[in-house]
């Protein structure tokens, strides 16, 4: 694969905690590029926002228990390609299946947030729009083996059109270990939420209109954009029509955009009718 390496600039992230003591994301360019060059033309534009952001994470040396940050930075990317998605708190409970492992364990019940600011909860992206859930930070938790598949993000089929459904929803991860996400009563599915997020909502609808056009500027390299194009997404079409031969630019506090490489005009995502 002929590589377009992600601007290392922080236009596509959001400054995070750095939450001292908890596993730090683990994420290189080598994995990107192997999930985006194995990737299906309906998962490509999901997998590849996700391992970006999930390599700034690691890159700015944080935490990988960021959750909900990186649920919200996704959900305004996705939503620059016109996929619907919204986040959800789960339980997700870890099953160890060997024969003399410490058995399950699991994570998200009773979803709040502690004194300190800090989500005591674990939540997903529910991605309606392509019929499939993301859990960005599953690395995070210390029963999950460190290898290079369980290091990736996880994703996986919606059991229904309109969202996780009411039964909990198996995902075999590999290295002798399941995964199963919960869906919580409707009243504590939207326990991550509160005034501080609320605030910064304006922050982290920049972050994603920056990873979504940082990620664009990857899916129109050579060998990848052909299964681009042929992605399910209208918008995402247009975007990779309107920008195809532009070269990128990112630049703190402009962001990342495209310049027109014969007059120099500079174009954001939110330009492109």
């Amino acid at each position: 694969m002929a590589r377009r390496n992600p601007k290392k600039d922080k236009t596509a992230r959001r400054r995070r905690p750095d939450m001292p003591g908890l596993r730090r994301a683990t994420f290189g360019l080598d994995d990107i590029h192997i999930l985006m060059s194995n990737a299906p033309p309906d998962a490509l534009p999901l997998i590849s926002l996700t391992s970006l952001w999930l390599w700034n994470l690691a890159q700015d040396g944080a935490a990988a228990a960021h959750c909900v940050d990186g649920c919200l930075v996704l959900h305004y990317a996705l939503a620059e390609y016109g996929i619907e998605s919204r986040i959800e708190a789960v339980t997700v409970t870890i099953g160890d299946m060997r024969p003399a492992g410490p058995g399950d364990v699991r994570y998200g019940r009773n979803p709040h947030y502690n004194a300190d600011g800090t989500f005591n909860g674990h939540t997903i992206l529910v991605v309606t729009g392509a019929g499939r859930l993301i859990d960005p930070t599953i690395q995070q938790f210390p029963e999950i083996p460190v290898t290079p598949r369980t290091m990736l993000p996880l994703m996986g089929p919606l059991p229904a059109p309109d969202g996780l459904g009411e039964t909990p929803i198996a995902v075999p991860r590999g290295d002798h270990h399941a995964l199963l996400y919960g869906p919580l009563p409707a009243h504590q599915r939207q326990a991550w939420r509160c005034a501080r997020l609320d605030a910064k909502d304006a922050d982290y609808r920049h972050a994603g209109a920056n990873l979504a056009a940082n990620t664009l500027a990857m899916l129109q390299v050579e060998d990848i954009r052909p299964r681009a194009i042929q992605a399910p997404y209208p918008r995402l079409q247009t975007l990779l029509d309107a920008l195809h031969g532009m070269t990128p630019v990112a630049s703190e506090p402009l962001g990342f955009r495209f310049a027109d490489p014969a007059t120099g005009r500079e174009v954001w995502l939110s330009d492109i009718p």
